[in-house]
């Protein structure tokens, strides 16, 4: 299925008509649409929806809505009301060797209750009307692309975000591969088998346990309703509470751009910036303290060497004046002994010149003035002392520079931080946001226990009914023959339960390598995975590394996981063998730039063979619209005239 136009009439945003002719070639299979938020991109999408799937269309503003009041909601509000809306989708199908050419078309009226405003479909075959399919298009439609299906090719890039959550891609594959093998018509089977089952076993009950497998069926009904309203409701709070995640997502972002955030920390900035100066303060203290003490001797090294010598002289000095008398007695009465003795001429002046020398040694030092008359020894130590206060000053120093530092980068943090009143209604959105998630969650988990307690009872009631049915009484031919017809169906829905476990298992390998191939294609990492394992019973993901060790994808980073979403996207779209478009509205909207390179030169390109974008002038713009542009079959602008209220659809791009 190949799509080739689309008219769009008075729906949404578009006033009159506006048609687009989506035709590509296999080697630019990309549309490209290009629109400013809230021109009429994302209604686009819905058209193409809508005109195929009707009711039962998944589109973005529907809600809770009845299908009545939805249509009348999409009609352009600035046309006359009887003018009414019509949507018209041509494409081809091929089946075996014929190719055919459709054209749907969707055209409604707003009745006087909005809520019995109908629709009609008109569809044509290789342009003759055909009305048979007109009248049964809704169960047609899922021959060309299944509804259930429709999930893997139609979505906007908001919801990669949703399914990179493990949980998410879970549910995503289940769906997947179930409708893809088509196992929702093996559970429909089921159901029909369990029916004529009972059927036959209540042929050959006696009057009083008909009586109470009517009333035991009844209960099994009512639990049955109980259980689809609980899935529904889940199904809806979740769908809720992921939207509010995506809302909590862009507030934070906006709290982030404001600088919100801050005003938490405004107390503990202010709190450091006090230690800060208290720090500061005992610093100088420090510092004045040191300075006060020896530290201004360090100033005068010289003098104070100088000074040390000079004491050590004068020390000198006074011994050598308190020995100077008792020496020349000493060498009195010495030469005195010598004469006695008559010793040798020479010998004696010898003598005589070695004391003489010695006495004026003694004279001139004796004769040192005394300028410091201290001890030598009062400037031991003072060296090292000075040295070490050199040292401990410039600890100091460091110190009071790295806390000014410090000081001024809390005081810019202070100046960043915004009036409250400034920030307190984006403050306040994400409060309710938050609380809105919150309960949603509160929600969720107590129908979740709702839903366990009836499926628990499902089990008791059908166990229950089980023993009603063998409460048999009759031993007639009919009987035998009915109870052979129970054990063949109770074999036949044994074997469904076994071909569709390994239908499940064969496929599941085939999507495993799908998957992977695309995974490691996308992120160009073959160091980051070596493969990939899909649990058959529950469809979670499990992720192995190159050396083969096991991890869940909530191990990748938010960017990864999002290529992983991607690309369970794209191996199921491979998968299916179906010949589909796949169109994707705001593709880029969650993805950072290394990511979107990633998937303009991987992804898009290779999607399927006809892939039509809708892009903000935020997306594909610049470097992503040159490497974009050699795939691109067609372009198209959005713009809105805000004089007459109206968007419209031009060839060319921004």
């Amino acid at each position: 299925m190949l799509l080739k136009s689309l008219t769009i009439q008075n729906f949404g945003i578009y006033k009159g008509q506006n048609t687009v002719d989506l035709t590509v070639t296999k080697d630019k299979p990309i549309i490209l649409f290009g629109g400013l938020n809230g021109g009429g991109k994302t209604t686009l999408l819905d058209a193409l929806q809508l005109v195929l799937y009707g009711k039962q269309a998944k589109c973005s503003n529907r809600g809770n809505l009845a299908y009545g009041t939805y249509l009348v909601n999409t009609l352009n509000h600035h046309i006359d009301k009887t003018e009414g809306a019509a949507l018209e989708l041509t494409f081809s199908h091929t089946t075996d060797t014929n190719n055919q050419t459709f054209t749907v078309r969707r055209e409604w009226k707003p009745a006087k209750l909005s809520e019995n405003t109908k629709d009609k479909v008109y569809v044509s075959c290789n342009g003759e009307f055909d009305s048979y399919i007109s009248e049964y298009w809704d169960e047609f439609v899922n021959e060309f692309i299944p509804m259930s299906l429709s999930d893997l090719f139609f979505f906007d890039g908001e919801k990669i975000e949703n399914l990179a959550h493990p949980d998410r891609s879970k549910e995503l594959i289940k769906t997947g591969i179930e409708n893809l093998l088509g196992l929702d018509l093996l559970s429909q089977l089921q159901l029909d088998l369990k029916n004529i089952e009972r059927k036959r076993k209540t042929e050959n009950l006696d009057t009083g346990v008909i009586e109470k497998v009517e009333a035991c069926e009844s209960e099994i009904e009512n639990n049955n309703e109980a259980i689809e309203s609980l899935n529904i409701e889940i199904a809806k709070l979740r769908n809720q509470q992921g939207k509010a995640n995506v809302d909590i997502n862009k507030t934070r972002q906006k709290v982030r751009d404001s600088g919100a955030h801050l005003i938490e920390e405004r107390d503990q900035i202010k709190f450091e910036l006090g230690a800060i100066e208290q720090q500061l303060k005992d610093n100088q203290q420090q510092r004045v303290k040191l300075d006060a003490g020896i530290g201004p001797l360090g100033l005068i090294r010289t003098l104070l060497s100088s000074t040390k010598e000079q004491a050590k002289l004068e020390e000198q000095s006074k011994e050598a004046r308190a020995l100077n008398k008792a020496v020349q007695n000493y060498e009195e009465t010495l030469l005195s002994a010598i004469d006695v003795e008559e010793l040798p001429k020479a010998i004696r002046q010898t003598l005589e010149a070695t004391m003489a020398t010695m006495s004026n040694e003694r004279n001139k030092l004796a004769g040192v003035p005394e300028c410091v008359g201290l001890p030598s020894t009062i400037c031991d130590g003072l060296d090292e002392k000075i040295v070490h206060d050199e040292e401990e000053r410039k600890a100091l120093i460091k110190q009071h520079n790295d806390l000014l530092e410090k000081k001024a980068l809390y005081e810019k943090k202070e100046e960043a931080i915004p009036d409250y009143d400034s920030v307190k209604e984006i403050l306040s959105e994400l409060a309710r946001y938050e609380t809105e998630f919150r309960n949603t969650q509160t929600v969720i988990e107590v129908k979740t226990a709702q839903l366990s307690q009836a499926q628990a009872k499902h089990e008791v009631l059908n166990q229950r009914y089980t023993n009603l049915l063998t409460e048999q009484s009759k031993d007639t031919f009919e009987q035998k023959r009915s109870i052979q017809v129970v054990e063949h169906i109770g074999k036949l829905k044994d074997t469904m339960q076994g071909f569709a476990k390994s239908l499940i298992k064969e496929n599941i390998l085939l999507l495993e390598d799908k998957i992977s191939e695309k995974f490691i294609t996308l992120t160009r990492k073959e160091d980051l995975i070596n493969g990939i394992k899909i649990c058959p019973n529950s469809f979670s993901i499990t992720l192995f590394s190159s050396n083969k060790e096991a991890f869940s994808p909530s191990h990748l980073s938010a960017g990864e996981r999002q290529l992983l979403a991607i690309s369970i996207l794209w191996g199921l779209s491979e998968a299916s063998g179906k010949e589909l478009p796949t169109v994707i509205d705001t593709p880029l909207s969650r993805l950072d730039g290394k990511h979107r390179t990633l998937l303009i030169d991987l992804y898009f390109p290779h999607a399927s063979n006809q892939v039509i974008l809708l892009s903000t002038d935020e997306e594909i713009m610049n470097e992503y619209y040159t490497k974009l542009k050699p795939s691109v079959n067609r372009e198209y602008y959005i713009s809105f005239n805000e004089q007459l209220n109206t968007s419209t659809i031009s060839e060319g791009y921004f």
